[in-house]
Formats: C-alpha cells, sequence, structure tokens
C-alpha cells in the first residue's frame, strides 16, 4: 500500500495481508495516513533475515543465468512508479527478451513481477507476448495474479 498523486494504491500483498487478519490491513492503512500514529514495525527476526537473503540470492542468480542466454532489459529501481511503470510498457512495446523488475501501475493497484519473459505467442503487441516469472522462494499465489493480469492487458490480450 503506497500513496500515488493523492490516492491510496493497493498491491497483491496489502490482499494476502487483509484475508489473513483486517486488523493488520487497518493498521497499515492508518500507518500510510498518519505514520507517527504508530510504533514502528517490528523488525524481522534473524530466521526471517536467513530466507530474505536466501530468496535474494536466489533471484541474483536466476538473473545471472538469464543473462548467460538472453539479453536482459533491467527495469531501474529507482524513479518514481510511473517512471518505473512506463519503462516496463516501452520494454514490453519494444519486444524485449526478457525484463528484469517490471512495474505495473493500474490504479487503485500497483505491482512489480521479478521477470516478464517474452513468448512467442501472437497478442495486441505483435508476434510475441509476455509470461510473469516470479522466483521468490515463499510467495503465495495471489501476488503473481496482478502482475499477470496487467502483462495480459498490456499485450491486449486481457479484456480489461
Amino acid at each position: 500500500m503506497r500513496s500515488h498523486d493523492g490516492s491510496i494504491l493497493h498491491a497483491a500483498s496489502d490482499l494476502n495481508t487483509f484475508l489473513g487478519c483486517a486488523h493488520a490491513a487497518a493498521l497499515n492503512l492508518q500507518r500510510l495516513r498518519e505514520p507517527s500514529s504508530l510504533p514502528e514495525p517490528v523488525d524481522a527476526d534473524e530466521t526471517m533475515a536467513l530466507v530474505q537473503d536466501a530468496g535474494h540470492a536466489h533471484e541474483a542468480d536466476y538473473l545471472e543465468s538469464l543473462k548467460n542466454t538472453y539479453e536482459v532489459h533491467e527495469i531501474s529501481n529507482s524513479g518514481s512508479l510511473s517512471y518505473r511503470a512506463n519503462a516496463t510498457i516501452d520494454a514490453i512495446s519494444s519486444g524485449a527478451p526478457v525484463i528484469f523488475q517490471a512495474a505495473f501501475l493500474a490504479p487503485p493497484w500497483h505491482g512489480f513481477a521479478d521477470f516478464l519473459r517474452r513468448v512467442e505467442q501472437p497478442s495486441g503487441l505483435g508476434s510475441w507476448s509476455y509470461e510473469v516469472v516470479d522466483i521468490k522462494l515463499a510467495l503465495a499465489q495471489a501476488q503473481l495474479c496482478p502482475a499477470a493480469r496487467a502483462s495480459l492487458r498490456l499485450s491486449g490480450r486481457c479484456p480489461g
């Protein structure tokens, strides 16, 4: 969940949070609106830090393996969400073989995909389209849906 151009944007993780605990979702909204009204969140414990480190290492290894085979277009993680989403649209439109750190913006939703991989399936883009590849070690399936839907919408293969 984040503020963007005066509105609140939601991510798939917000939906997962809400489904798991509506109170936690309400606290996240409160933290967004008035950060000083709540105590700081508790830092991840050592076990979670190890899992996160393993996930980052796995992602880096996978990225390197892709770079050995494909041209990989990397979306910068700096810049505004709008900038990153537009850079993703540009990379998709150009037919990049692999896009790393794709960003999607379709208010009231936003999201990120580790990778988009070009597939030779016709779409509104031309003779290709994209599939979402997310390699996190522990990822709820619901987190893939918004990125997949955004990718399909951009390629003209999704009704909206």
